[in-house]
């Protein structure tokens, strides 16, 4: 029997051995696999803070826009069309935006010309066409193309950003 007590507590002694090797090299592991986290998301992080701190530079700087000015142009556009033995008529109030003054500047020193080119882009549509929604926005963008390609032939570098029509009648 005292065979058997000293045999039960050796097993003790190694099974308490086992048991505190394995909790040893459980917490090893928890320990390690938790360091590695923290190295690898403070590598990515500080990997991303370059580039996110540039590109929160860059963003500062686009959104510091220069206030939109505006030009009206003046006296309104009328056109006179013949739509099916009818005389027709536009009135456009037109109105151009820039963010740079010297654009609009340049505009206005050149203005006899582009209203020039603007009156034969008007009477050059289609009266019906006119009439649609997208028959506007073409003639808009057709407006802002025109007048940016005349103040890049007068003054390079020079572009407005709109044009708007403050008044469309049509009869």
């Amino acid at each position: 029997m005292a065979a058997d007590d000293k045999k039960g507590e050796n097993q003790e002694e190694q099974g308490g051995k086992s048991n505190k090797k394995l909790i040893i090299i459980v917490a090893i592991v928890v320990i390690l696999s938790i360091g590695l986290s923290i190295g690898a998301t403070l590598f990515f992080l500080k990997g991303d803070g370059g580039e996110s701190e540039a590109g929160e530079e860059q963003a500062a700087v686009e959104e510091v826009k220069k206030p939109a000015v505006y030009l009206d142009i003046k006296p309104p556009f009328v056109v006179t069309y013949d739509v099916a033995g009818r005389q027709r008529y536009m009135q456009v109030f037109v109105s151009v935006q820039s963010r740079d003054q010297a654009s609009l500047d340049t505009m206005e020193l050149h203005m006899p010309l582009i209203r020039n080119k603007l009156i034969m882009l008007f009477s050059g549509q289609d009266f019906e066409k006119l009439q649609t929604a997208e028959g506007k926005t073409a003639l808009r963008d057709a407006s802002l193309s025109l007048i940016n390609e005349m103040l890049e032939k007068e003054a390079s570098g020079s572009s407005i950003e709109q044009v708007l029509f403050t008044n469309f009648v049509m009869q």
